[in-house]
């Protein structure tokens, strides 16, 4: 398997996990570089990119757009939470 599909593979399960929790996603996965693109399915202004590459040690991450690390590709729970941290709509702001 090339680095792509995996991309693509790593990034389906991370939708799908999302998913359960109440995330709309689509995954952009015929370019270079496949992204999920992740709304709050409540506010959908609130979303952002993820993307999925390895680092320096050969281990598959999730990454936001900005190069920072969100987990690994083998934490879905732990990256699903800071995802939703990040993308969480704050009432009367």
């Amino acid at each position: 398997m090339n680095d792509r599909d995996e991309q693509r593979v790593h990034l389906h399960h991370l939708a799908d996990e999302l998913h359960q929790h109440g995330f709309v996603t689509e995954l952009t996965s015929n370019i270079s570089k496949p992204y999920l693109q992740v709304a709050n399915s409540g506010t959908p202004t609130l979303n952002e990119r993820v993307l999925c590459h390895q680092d320096e040690n050969e281990a598959w991450l999730f990454w936001w757009p900005w190069k920072q690390p969100i987990g690994s590709v083998d934490d879905l729970p732990s990256v699903v939470e800071k995802i939703a941290a990040v993308l969480k709509s704050v009432e009367g702001v």
